[in-house]
């Protein structure tokens, strides 16, 4: 299955393209936008299957919980960044 919010069109010249620095909250946001869609918009008579609406929602889950990480990461990084700055100073 291709994801199409990270698919890319491959260039003609063959050559990689520069990577776009891509806003994890505006993925989160799309991702939000189109489950939320999704419910609004489904049969009534013919409801979205349960075990793939939690296939879907766990997957968000994951998503938000490892923005988490990432930025507890920064933080981490930046703190020994700046300790290090610190103790090289003096």
């Amino acid at each position: 299955m291709i994801n199409p919010l990270t698919a890319a069109a491959t260039p003609a010249n063959n050559q990689d393209p520069a990577p776009a620095k891509a806003d994890p909250l505006a993925n989160k946001e799309v991702f939000l936008s189109l489950l939320v869609a999704q419910i609004k918009n489904q049969d009534p008579m013919n409801p979205t299957d349960s075990v793939q609406f939690l296939t879907q929602l766990s997957q968000f889950t994951q998503t938000e919980q490892t923005l988490g990480i990432r930025d507890d990461l920064k933080q981490i990084k930046n703190a020994i960044t700046q300790l290090g700055a610190t103790r090289g100073a003096q």
